[in-house]
């Protein structure tokens, strides 16, 4: 998942990481910012957290990336509207393979990016997956500081009293 804000973007070490699944190529100051001159583990304990870049082609980098899924656009949806929007991109997955099984062999070589662009659209509907669960609370993720949680998420370790206000005030601006 990817955050924009006013002057950078967060994006999680788990879609860092993916980049280098199809050797997209990454600006050098993103891969030195993860992964540095050490040995870097990216797994289960700290694959949502996020990774802060400010540099304006590190911006513009990530901005061109469609596959990882943007925070902003998501947070005010309801569950309804991202399982369809899932649904578009299985279809659009679908139709992609459709039209690649059609090809004759040598057209199939010339299009392999057919099957790359279909392997980021299954991840992003993997990503889609993740936030539903993170907006159901089943997820937890720790969103950068100058990030608001969606409204329906509850914040971690808050305070009952605060949660039970901000319900009790939301259901009245409905």
């Amino acid at each position: 998942m990817k955050i924009f804000t006013k002057n950078s973007v967060y994006v999680q070490k788990n879609d860092i990481v993916y980049l280098n699944t199809y050797d997209l190529p990454i600006p050098a100051s993103i891969f030195t910012k993860v992964f540095g001159k050490n040995i870097t583990i990216i797994n289960d304990s700290n694959r949502y957290e996020f990774v802060r870049f400010d540099n304006q082609t590190e911006i513009d980098f990530f901005q061109k990336m469609d596959w990882i899924i943007d925070y902003n656009e998501l947070k005010d949806l309801n569950e309804k509207d991202i399982v369809d929007i899932t649904q578009n991109i299985i279809t659009k997955i679908n139709n992609m393979i459709t039209e690649f099984n059609s090809m004759q062999k040598k057209d199939k070589i010339n299009n392999m990016n057919m099957l790359i662009q279909c392997e980021l659209l299954k991840y992003k509907v993997n990503s889609l997956s993740d936030f539903i669960l993170f907006k159901q609370g089943k997820i937890n993720m720790k969103l950068p500081t100058e990030v608001e949680y969606p409204i329906e998420r509850i914040k971690p370790n808050e305070p009952l009293i605060k949660r039970l206000t901000n319900k009790m005030f939301n259901k009245y601006k409905k």
